[in-house]
């Protein structure tokens, strides 16, 4: 039973998140990365109240739980903020550094990660075109092509990290929010190859158009989010006549990708009796994290070791570790949430690992990314601004739902630490031989 006290204390969380806003642009009025991450925050707090007072999701949440929602209590949503508010303490920092310029690294071996992306596109085109014919259209056709998709993708849920089925997949999706990040970068540069970005821009597109095709909506809010971030890191170092053609080819991207997504959504919940109109079903979508995190996420009856947010890493040391969520899922079945419900990205370290085990990985990991970054004179490295855009790659993907590089999303991870180191090393080198021509002259 959903009381006032429950309703106050979501408005005072909500009113938190809205004076943090304020707060933020205070100094600095610049709209930005984590000004996008904060909008993103309030927004899911105004669909969790809708989701908190609607009785049908009550009932929903006493099929899944055997009971309606918990009473809310303070200290989740203290915890929750203060985890939340780490997590974007990178993108905080630049924020209130006065950055004017990215050092240029003048290296072309950046852009590897973005020719085997397009490589990969190229490779898969057949497959693409074929069903585009056969999936995207029936999408906006056939009002149950959506949840046979959806059926489908889940029946060969099982089968997820056993084997690999499509190399050039797994290659495309481990290199995508590099090469995201990358794309972003070079449309800063004043040497730019127009052609070479058009073809990385569409090879960028299609890959967060094939998920709809198999009736997947999570992966293609990851990718969106993932772009998102891309681009309000580097916006204020974009030409204004090149943010105009951002922000439209955004707004038709949007639209194109909103459609299909709609036709899913309506599919899946169309059809389900005395049930509220399938907008009701949205609203619980993007509203559920705030809610089942307070209920479930601090006291989960236990924890999964790491199974989830460290899985891939797991899997290569102990072979006892779930290999997909079907299988996590049946080893932690007597967890009082799982994955099968949004708890937000911090919900899943904190299912994982404990909160004093999550609070200790996010003080230690974003205690050493704030040591990292440190512009000198206005100028801001590469490397540093990665470790900003995983910050917010994070929180935009993992603030509605959960933590999104898990599972094979560890190798995303895998290969931005890897970037992140070449960039390092490299930037040190060229800053050595820098200071070594000015001390003795060029050799």
């Amino acid at each position: 039973m959903v009381t006032t006290a429950d309703n106050v204390l979501l408005a005072l969380y909500t009113l938190l998140w809205v004076i943090s806003f304020i707060v933020y642009h205070y100094r600095n009025r610049h709209i930005d990365g984590g000004s996008a991450v904060m909008a993103s925050y309030i927004a899911y707090c105004f669909f969790s109240f809708i989701t908190l007072n609607d009785e049908f999701f009550g009932s929903l949440n006493e099929l899944l739980f055997d009971s309606t929602y918990e009473q809310l209590r303070l200290f989740p949503f203290i915890y929750l903020y203060v985890m939340l508010m780490l997590a974007l303490s990178p993108a905080i920092k630049l924020h209130y550094s006065p950055v004017i310029k990215i050092k240029d690294p003048h290296s072309k071996a950046l852009l590897i990660p973005c020719f085997v992306t397009i490589l990969c596109i190229i490779v898969q085109l057949p497959s693409i075109l074929s069903n585009f014919n056969s999936n995207f259209v029936s999408l906006l056709m056939d009002i149950d092509a959506g949840n046979e998709a959806y059926l489908d993708a889940f029946e060969n849920a099982e089968s997820v990290g056993i084997a690999i089925r499509n190399l050039p997949a797994v290659l495309f999706n481990m290199l995508y929010d590099c090469t995201v990040f990358i794309f972003f970068f070079l449309l800063t540069r004043k040497d730019k190859n127009v052609i070479f970005l058009v073809v990385l821009f569409l090879a960028i597109v299609i890959g967060m158009i094939i998920p709809v095709m198999d009736g997947q909506r999570g992966s293609v809010i990851k990718s969106g989010f993932t772009i998102v971030a891309g681009y309000m890191l580097f916006r204020k170092f974009i030409s204004k006549r090149i943010d105009r053609i951002i922000q439209i080819a955004g707004i038709i991207l949007t639209v194109i990708v909103a459609i299909p997504i709609i036709a899913i959504t309506v599919s899946r919940f169309s059809d389900r009796k005395d049930s509220p109109d399938t907008s009701g079903y949205v609203y619980w979508y993007i509203g559920q994290a705030n809610i089942y995190f307070n209920n479930y996420a601090l006291d989960a009856g236990g924890t999964r070791h790491g199974d989830r947010t460290f899985n891939f890493g797991k899997r290569l040391l102990f072979s006892d570790t779930p290999r997909n969520y079907t299988e996590r899922r049946e080893k932690y079945s007597d967890l009082r949430i799982d994955d099968f419900c949004f708890t937000t990205f911090v919900g899943d370290f904190a299912i994982d690992f404990g909160p004093w085990g999550a609070f200790i990985i996010f003080v230690v990991f974003n205690g050493w990314a704030l040591l990292q970054i440190r512009p000198r004179y206005g100028i801001i490295e590469l490397h540093q601004l990665l470790l900003v855009y995983f910050a917010l790659c994070v929180s935009l993907q993992g603030g509605m739902t959960l933590f999104m590089y898990s599972d094979t999303g560890n190798l995303g991870v895998g290969v931005m630490i890897l970037l992140y180191i070449w960039l390092r090393n490299h930037e040190a080198h060229n800053y050595y031989l820098g200071c070594h021509r000015t001390i003795y002259g060029k050799w």
